[in-house]
């Protein structure tokens, strides 16, 4: 599989556990805090990690260096605590139709930071389906915003600019070990919450719906957010936020067929559009003759030693130290991760905007 066909997997399954988490956890909001609940969901995300980081064992990935503690707390402070925060604080201040409509913002601050400062490339293809995704997620909020006023949305733009820049920090970080990065997030959001909700004596849920809410938080946040961060790094920010706006619909459906929601109109025009826009990027082949820069940096990269030219990829063919191949098997393909150099290269080859293709068009 082709890393752009894994990155869309991984985007859409990460889409489908978030999406189906919103109505579920829709019906366990009255039995305690906003901050309570969130906390709760985060820790359980944490708690997954940790087992999928102990099942997998020692992958070959790059660690998080000192250089990249400050991203990783700049994300963790906005799409772990400050979106959490702002969304509660708007949500009492909107109706829930102005509520909704408003969190489409997150698709559109994620799309424009990458293309206007993260030189990410959408060709007219991938603009035409992120605008019908958006245009289903949308239609199928169903909102107005008749009864908003300046402050809830205000509020709400925050918290989904927030999401958005954090989307856009973690493409930069996913070239490091997503599991890494998934678990630091999910804790260093969760610990926070949980220990504030305890400070300002929130109410918590009964055990019950609690495990329910760490169970939720571990495939919705937690399995999400790792194959979310795995998307980031095959396809970039951009293609990434089309992918992942469809996570309103899988929820709606979801509500439609386990939790007997009636099914409407909008339902179903929004599927049509979304359902469009996804197999437009899809079937996007983008290609053309691109120049790269000379490179040098650390990162998990493919080589099949039987190939005449490496691993295939003219970016990863290059010397090894004799520690860089310690312990890998010499006649089968084989992932690892180690620093090494790019040379300069002009050719023409289908590509999205992952981190070897940021180049001008």
């Amino acid at each position: 599989m082709t890393s752009p066909r894994r990155g869309q997997l991984a985007g859409l399954t990460a889409a489908v556990l978030f999406g189906c988490s919103a109505p579920l956890i829709s019906t366990l909001t009255g039995s305690g805090s906003a901050l309570s609940i969130a906390g709760l969901l985060y820790a359980g995300a944490t708690l997954a990690l940790l087992v999928v980081r102990l099942v997998r064992g020692t992958q070959a990935e790059t660690p998080l260096s000192r250089q990249d503690w400050p991203a990783l707390a700049a994300l963790t402070l906005l799409g772990g605590v400050v979106g959490p925060l702002a969304l509660v604080l708007g949500l009492a201040r909107l109706p829930a139709a102005s509520s909704s409509l408003l969190l489409n913002l997150e698709a559109v601050f994620t799309l424009a930071i990458a293309v206007l400062l993260g030189r990410e490339y959408l060709g007219r293809r991938g603009l035409v389906s992120a605008a019908l995704t958006i245009a289903g997620a949308v239609l199928l909020s169903e909102g107005s915003l008749n009864g908003a006023n300046g402050l809830g949305a205000a509020l709400i733009a925050l918290a989904t600019l927030a999401w958005g820049i954090d989307n856009n920090l973690s493409q930069r970080l996913s070239l490091r070990d997503p599991i890494q990065i998934a678990t630091a997030k999910a804790a260093g959001a969760s610990l926070p919450m949980l220990l504030l909700a305890l400070l300002l004596g929130h109410a918590f849920p009964p055990l019950p719906v609690a495990l329910a809410l760490l169970a939720i938080g571990a495939l919705g946040y937690g399995i999400s957010i790792w194959l979310d961060l795995l998307a980031l790094r095959d396809l970039g920010a951009a293609r990434e936020a089309v992918l992942f706006s469809t996570a309103p619909f899988v929820g709606a459906l979801f509500s439609l067929l386990v939790l007997r929601d009636s099914l409407s109109a909008p339902l179903l025009l929004a599927a049509g559009l979304m359902g469009a826009g996804v197999v437009l990027l899809l079937l996007e082949q983008h290609s053309h003759r691109h120049r790269h820069e000379p490179l040098l940096h650390d990162h998990r990269h493919r080589h099949d030693p039987r190939g005449e030219q490496g691993s295939g990829n003219p970016h990863h063919e290059h010397h090894h130290a004799p520690q860089d191949l310690e312990g890998l098997p010499a006649d089968r393909p084989f992932w690892h991760a180690h620093e090494h150099h790019h040379r300069e290269i002009e050719h023409a080859h289908p590509h999205v905007s992952d981190a070897h293709h940021r180049h001008r068009h």
